[in-house]
């Protein structure tokens, strides 16, 4: 039987709203483009960084580097460290490289449609499955503990906290490891199930996965994520735009294969956001 999503506590009222968007993901979340295109602080955006508990403008590059004891780690930068070496140590990752990240232009959408103003939590991290990510991890511990330290400032400061969303761009080491459609989707709903009473997310949307073992392997979680969103209204399909771009070469990175270029993460973010904000609307 479809899961049905909680009627949400939160309700409009005359005083300014902060919604809060919680950005979760492995290589093509964290951000693996090709270049910086652009780092205009977003309007009305801002990202929380745990390691500082504090609030910066929202503007590429994206995310924080964190050990898994808590501690700050180092950027990835091709050349300069092992991706082995990196991936051991961290637990999540700001944009490879410096470069372009799709949460600028995800947020920058989002707030055209509907207004008011946004706090992004970057929680992501390459080479991850989604195992990585589920209650008893390490990746699921520092993600809630740097979105729950993100809502309880905001608390602090007397913000009126709207929706509270997070947004999934992941799949690709599942198809990797050759992950069925069934597991899959039986993750995603453990996902959200510890999501929505950890954090008090209102819902998950999918940026759904694009093609990255070009075989069946893909098909079986494309299939899970369009399959996971029709029969559980806690899902939210965002975008499926991310197989066009796969045929586009100027939406991929010319240098890493499978990821998206700082053109394609724009488009992608720029879709996400406008259809995230559309149910934001809806939500009036």
């Amino acid at each position: 039987m479809p899961r049905q999503a909680k009627t949400s506590k939160r309700c409009w009222s005359d005083k300014p709203m902060t919604d809060v968007i919680i950005f979760g993901g492995q290589s093509n979340m964290q951000g693996q483009s090709e270049r910086l295109s652009e780092n205009t602080p977003v309007k009305n955006a801002l990202e929380y960084r745990l390691l500082t508990n504090s609030l910066v403008p929202l503007s590429n590059p994206v995310g924080e580097d964190i050990r898994y004891d808590g501690t700050a780690g180092v950027p990835y930068a091709k050349g300069q460290i092992r991706l082995r070496d990196w991936l051991t140590a961290h637990a999540l990752g700001s944009a490879c490289d410096g470069h372009t990240n799709l949460v600028p232009a995800f947020c920058r959408a989002y707030l055209e449609v509907c207004g008011g103003s946004v706090i992004a939590v970057h929680a992501a991290k390459g080479s991850t499955e989604i195992g990585d990510w589920l209650p008893h991890t390490a990746g699921y511990g520092i993600l809630c503990r740097k979105a729950q330290s993100a809502l309880q400032l905001l608390k602090k400061s007397n913000a009126e906290i709207g929706q509270v969303y997070f947004v999934w761009l992941q799949g690709e080491s599942d198809a990797i490891a050759g992950r069925s459609n069934t597991y899959y989707k039986e993750k995603l709903t453990t996902l959200a199930d510890a999501l929505c009473t950890d954090l008090g997310v209102e819902r998950v949307g999918i940026i759904r996965v694009g093609h990255f073992t070009r075989d069946t392997r893909d098909d079986e979680i494309i299939r899970a994520q369009d399959e996971i969103c029709r029969e559980d209204s806690r899902f939210l399909m965002l975008t499926d735009l991310a197989t066009a771009l796969n045929e586009r070469p100027d939406c991929m990175n010319p240098h890493v294969g499978g990821h998206y270029s700082a053109k394609g993460l724009e488009l992608l973010g720029d879709a996400a956001g406008k259809a995230l904000g559309k149910h934001r609307m809806s939500q009036k």
